[in-house]
Parts: C-alpha cells; structure tokens; sequence
C-alpha cells in the first residue's frame, strides 16, 4: 500500500481488511500495517522459511490455515521491503 501525503510516499506491508472510500477520505481496516522502514528483512525471511517448512509436516487443517496466514504476512513484508529499500 502507498501513502501519499505532502509530495512524500509511505510505503506499507498490509494484511487483509477492508477500505472504504468516501469522497476525498480514504479508510483501511486491516490485521497488519507495517512501514517498510520498519520491516527487518531478515526477520521476515526467517519467518516466510519457518512457515515453508511447517506446512511440510502433518498439520491440522486449523494448523494450515495459521501458517498460510504467517506465511502471507511474512512475503508481503519481504515484497514491500524489496521493492522500497529503506
């Protein structure tokens, strides 16, 4: 997601939600919201690599579903960090 405000873009990882828009105004409800300044890449990658190699062993479908979710947050970090090098 990118905010822009006064000339300046703020680059953000975001989790799912929902937005809403009303004239000039825009609103987003969301599980995550990280400033791509404030995401450790290495971090993110041994997340996104713990969450690859959980989803290798026998898991409940409840246990899939949280490791899919860590697995999402962790890539859109790493892709929102990538992209915008801070």
């Amino acid at each position: 997601m990118v905010i822009r405000k006064d000339g300046k873009d703020k680059f953000l990882a975001i989790g799912d939600g929902l937005i809403q828009v009303t004239g000039d105004r825009v609103a987003v409800l969301t599980d995550m919201a990280v400033a791509a300044a404030n995401i450790d890449e290495a971090k993110a990658e041994e997340a996104r690599q713990r969450a690859v190699a959980r989803l290798r062993e026998k898991l409940s479908a409840e246990e899939v579903a949280a490791v899919n979710a860590s697995l999402a947050r962790s890539s859109a970090q790493l892709q929102v960090k990538r992209r915008h090098h801070t």
